[in-house]
Order: C-alpha cells, then sequence, then structure tokens
C-alpha cells in the first residue's frame, strides 16, 4: 500500500486538505495532456485507474492525478458537500496543482456521478469527461416511468433495489451514523467478501486473481481512514436530487463525453446508460462492453486503459497495442511505486482462496 509519507496535499480556500497521487509526467516533466480520475464509493485515490500502465500515460504525455474525495482516504470531511461544491473543489484544484485552464476527467462508478455534477457547474474548465460505469439518478424527472421500470425495477439485483429504496427516505446524519457504526465494521477482505454477493460471474472471476483481489482489498481500507463519512455522504447526495436533471448538462457542456459499461454489470446496469443515451444523444458516446462487469472490465485491463485514454484525447491508439488480460501469466512485474502495477497481457491462473466469498446476503452497498 502507498506509505502515508507518499500521499501529497493541496490546501482548499476553506482549509480543508485534499489528498493526491499522480502517475505518468510529473513535474517537472512538462505532460501535454492532465487526467484528474475520481474515484468509487468505499474507494480511494489507490484505485486511480487501477493497473495502468506507466508506459501507457507515458506515451500519451498524461499527468494523472488521483484524489481521495472530501471524507475519503485522508481528505478531510466536507459535511454540506454537494455536487456543486465539489465541482468547485476540482477547479480549486486544477488552479492550485497548475493543471490548466481545462482538464480531462474520468469517473468510475459513483465518481462518474461527480462527473456530472462538473460538466453542469464547471463545463469551461473540462475538456472531455471519459466514465466507466457511470452511477446515475434512477430519479430524474426526465426519465419515463416505461424506462425507470427497465432500469430501476429488472436490471438492479434486488438488494440494491431495496437499499437505494431505504436510503433514499433517510436523512444525512443516519447515513453518516450507519456508514460509521456498520459499514466500518466490514473494511477489507470482509467488505469484499460482502460486495461478492451482488457481483456478476465476470466479476467474481476477476477477484480470483490475486493483484485484483488484494487492489481492491488495500483500496477499501486507505477510503475507511475517515471513518467512512465520505461513504455515508455518497449515500445521501446519490439518492436525492443532483441540484441538476440529466437533460440540463448538454445545455452548457458540449463534450467529448464518453460512457463504458459491462453489460453484466450487477451494480450499475447498462441500461441505465442506454436510458441515458436515450435521453441526451447528442452529448453521450456509449460504449458497451459485451461480457464485463463492474470490476472486470476496468482493472488491470489495458485493452480498456488504452481505449479509454485514446478515445478521450482523440489521438491514435499507437502501435503498441496492448492487449486485454489474458495470454501469459508470466509476463507481470511491478514498477517502482508498490501501488502501480503493470500488467501485460496476463491471465492470472492462479486462485486466491480468500477470493472465494460465499454469496451472503448483506446490507450494504457494494463498491460503486
Amino acid at each position: 500500500m502507498e506509505p502515508e509519507e507518499e500521499a501529497k496535499f493541496i490546501t482548499l480556500q476553506d482549509g480543508r486538505r485534499l489528498a493526491y497521487r499522480e502517475q505518468g509526467l510529473t513535474p517537472p516533466e512538462v505532460a501535454q495532456r492532465t487526467l484528474l480520475v475520481l474515484h468509487g464509493i468505499a474507494s480511494s485515490r489507490l484505485a486511480g485507474m487501477p493497473g495502468v500502465d506507466e508506459d501507457l500515460l507515458r506515451e500519451l504525455s498524461v499527468r494523472l492525478v488521483a484524489i481521495d474525495r472530501p471524507g475519503y482516504g485522508r481528505s478531510d470531511k466536507h459535511p454540506t458537500q454537494t455536487f456543486a461544491t465539489f465541482a468547485a473543489d476540482i477547479a480549486q484544484l486544477a488552479d492550485l496543482l497548475e493543471l490548466g485552464e481545462r482538464i480531462w476527467l474520468l469517473g468510475y462508478s459513483c465518481g462518474g456521478a461527480y462527473c456530472w455534477g462538473a460538466a453542469y457547474y464547471i463545463p469551461h474548465r473540462i475538456a472531455g469527461i471519459a466514465m466507466w460505469a457511470p452511477v446515475g439518478n434512477y430519479w430524474w424527472k426526465d426519465i419515463s416511468e416505461a424506462d425507470r421500470s427497465i432500469v430501476f425495477g429488472s436490471s438492479l439485483n434486488k438488494d440494491s433495489r431495496r437499499q437505494l429504496s431505504i436510503i433514499r427516505k433517510l436523512p444525512p446524519w443516519v447515513l453518516h451514523m450507519y456508514a460509521r457504526h456498520v459499514l466500518l465494521r466490514s473494511v477489507g477482505p470482509k467488505h469484499v467478501k460482502a460486495a461478492s454477493a451482488k457481483l456478476s460471474p465476470p466479476d467474481i472471476r476477476h477477484l480470483q486473481k490475486p493483484l485484483a483481489y488484494e487492489g481492491i482489498v488495500r483500496d477499501n481500507i486507505e477510503s475507511a481512514k475517515q471513518k467512512y463519512f465520505g461513504f455515508g455522504h455518497d449515500l445521501y447526495l446519490i439518492t436525492h436530487h443532483w441540484g441538476f436533471e440529466i437533460t440540463d448538462v448538454p445545455k452548457v457542456f458540449h463534450g467529448p463525453l464518453h460512457i463504458w459499461n459491462g453489460d453484466e454489470d450487477l451494480l450499475v446496469p447498462i441500461n441505465l446508460q442506454q436510458c441515458i443515451k436515450k435521453l441526451i444523444p447528442e452529448l453521450v458516446h456509449l460504449h458497451p462492453l459485451p461480457g464485463e462487469g463492474h470490476l472486470s472490465a476496468f482493472c488491470y485491463n489495458n485493452k480498456i486503459h488504452r481505449e479509454t485514454l485514446t478515445t478521450l484525447f482523440g489521438v491514435s491508439g499507437g502501435s503498441r497495442a496492448t492487449e486485454h488480460l489474458g495470454s501469459n501469466p508470466e509476463e507481470l512485474e511491478k514498477t517502482g511505486s508498490p501501488d502501480v502495477i503493470m500488467v501485460k497481457g496476463a491471465e492470472l491462473q492462479q486462485e486466491d482462496a480468500r477470493a472465494q466469498a460465499p454469496r451472503t446476503p448483506y446490507f450494504q452497498l457494494s463498491p460503486l
């Protein structure tokens, strides 16, 4: 896991600190592109683009900055955070780190919700957005009842439907207490075991790879450093009004905006993205991923990493085509940083017994 001293910090105007880590071309090196990565629920800056190849970032001249969102990892809480205030945090961070007037965003799962917020609230600061299985608001008023029934009623697994319906009725303080006194009991291996009950077969197979399992465990442990305050606040924000409707976004942000989603994702169903695409077709470029789940598509998957970056930046994929995990189990190496793991076309056949988690029902929202 990333040593504590390697966490970097910026201080915002109100005195709060945000923790971050950098990969790719870092100062004094000059990058052509800056990419800010926003993690999902119960995650942290350690995730970033999970397992991204440093050589790929350098090839595309990318400075990648992954932060701990407020209340996660080593970033301070923001008790009154909204999508608007976090967008303002992004703008401040970009200025303090000299990322440029316009930056690129990548949001994974719940991090995608904050990308939608940035697109609406600070469109002038965003060069383009990529999202992996982004969380949406099932109660946006422009979603028809027929589509809502499909997306919320039949695409989500039963546990997630029940949990979201309950969470929507609770005030923030209850959700913070729930996160601190209930969810915090199941961190690390226990968290992965509980989450496994809601994962699809591709994701279960993915967690049988030691690197994938160990990565999500240490990332989750890091995410809980603030007693899961961020987790509780996310639960509230994503289930209540975001301050804008999805059809408001194209009025102020004109892209590019790309969404990737596995068609076997049981946490964020692809039907949600198809519904959004139907509502704002002029903005959304949707990339379905056949046979992929919530984790399998994006973690330690060099092919999708390359595709995401080249598509977002509008550049050629280059001659060094990076293959999906699936060929030589011996081509595995670590870079100098203990948290940056480079995988070159490796299909790990070894199974980790700790990932063989029984599908036990558990009142806990899986990582989003």
